[in-house]
């Protein structure tokens, strides 16, 4: 399913390293071939030349490779944005939560961004303890629960535990439209800190809980409200704990922040970036990592399975790396389909991109494109149809030109 707000490019091969022809080099920001055709295999849709193509003043050169952060700050910010791959999606929960909410994903790259979905007090108490970087996902359902997961890294268990402590004792002390929070136990899990309260929104019984619990030097993080009591709530966050202790025990955290890799598949050297990035953007992420920014990561999930997408990016544009050409293009005609709904109006494709797609979409109104590019599914939105074709054409030529 398509992307939720923005854009960006996927694991690129290291033969698809240039652009050909003229065109500008972009600015510095803060692999696989295809499958030979078979009789039961179409053939891969022909590459077409970058002179056919309109990219406007946008870059059609690859910037030279990106090496490490170099700044601790910097590493904080892409070790997050790794991490993002290693935590559990609340749709991996209950099914039920995959609409967005406040914000849906958060690279969490100091304490501070934790007031996003928490008191500041919670994040003061995370950010006295040698926070180093985190992750989380929120989602809600229909039914307006909401579960948010995340995973926080710090410098050591020690600090873990700390932060954990203080963080549940700040969840503790907030008085919440008169509602004092009270200690709750999570099933299965005894190490977990927790405290819940209710409070009405607009006639109906809304009930918050809130848990952290140290695990090594991580603290996993959940937020999740009911409208039928403080059991399903609670057991939201269990299953979100039991879930995550899994999923977290592959991932390995950068040992010097400082030299953490900004760019560790290429693919961001290849992708039309942003001016005006948010820490989210201009970004490399895991295929597993891109579920976090899709419109329905339950569909996304079973696209991106069955056309091997194993890399994501998010800059101006977002690409996302299948496994061989054909892939590219069932997840560009899946994404395609997906936005071809009631209120949105068909317009012109990119010139000479024939497999491309476009569409105005109504809210907020803004034109939307999508086209395979040899392994790749690009994405691209603007306000206007002449900058979303260039955007799409400038993409195309990073992805598919010979040095």
């Amino acid at each position: 399913m398509r992307g939720l707000v923005s854009c960006g490019a996927v694991v690129a091969v290291a033969v698809l390293a240039g652009g050909c022809g003229g065109g500008s080099t972009q600015s510095s920001p803060a692999t696989s071939s295809a499958k030979t055709a078979t009789s039961t295999t179409p053939p891969p849709p022909v590459i077409v030349a970058p002179a056919q193509l309109k990219p406007g003043a946008y870059p059609t050169k690859p910037h030279e490779p990106y090496g490490t952060a170099g700044a601790p700050e910097a590493g904080a910010r892409a070790d997050a944005q790794q991490l993002a791959g290693y935590v559990v999606g609340p749709w991996q929960v209950d099914s039920t939560l995959i609409e967005p909410y406040l914000s849906t994903y958060f690279v969490i790259d100091e304490p501070g961004v934790l007031a996003q979905f928490g008191p500041e007090s919670i994040a003061s108490a995370a950010g006295r303890h040698n926070f180093v970087d985190g992750f989380a996902s929120a989602r809600e359902s229909a039914s307006k629960s909401v579960l948010i997961n995340g995973v926080l890294r710090f410098a050591s268990p020690a600090d873990a535990s700390a932060a954990a402590g203080e963080m549940n004792t700040a969840a503790l002390q907030l008085k919440i439209r008169g509602a004092e929070p009270k200690t709750v136990a999570v099933p299965d899990h005894p190490d977990a800190l927790a405290s819940t309260y209710d409070i009405d929104s607009r006639g109906t019984k809304l009930t918050t809980a809130r848990s952290f619990t140290a695990r090594g030097p991580y603290v996993l993080i959940q937020l999740a409200q009911s409208t039928t009591g403080v059991d399903p709530a609670v057991a939201l966050i269990a299953k979100a704990i039991g879930a995550q202790v899994a999923a977290l025990e592959p991932f390995k955290p950068a040992a010097d922040l400082a030299s953490v890799p900004v760019d560790p598949t290429g693919l961001l050297a290849l992708t039309l970036l942003t001016d005006t990035p948010r820490n989210s953007q201009n970004a490399v992420y895991s295929g597993t990592g891109a579920l976090h920014f899709q419109s329905n990561p339950i569909s996304s999930a079973k696209v991106f399975q069955d056309n091997g997408v194993t890399g994501f990016a998010r800059g101006k544009t977002s690409v996302y790396q299948a496994k061989d050409p054909v892939s590219a293009v069932n997840v560009a005609n899946t994404f395609g389909k997906e936005v071809s709904v009631d209120g949105t109006e068909t317009a012109d494709p990119v010139p000479a991109l024939t497999l491309s797609r476009c569409i105005l979409l109504a809210n907020p109104k803004q034109f939307y494109c999508v086209a395979p590019a040899g392994n790749y599914a690009i994405e691209a939105r603007s306000a206007e149809l002449k900058d979303v074709h260039e955007q799409v054409a400038a993409q195309y030529i990073l992805l598919t030109a010979k040095p």
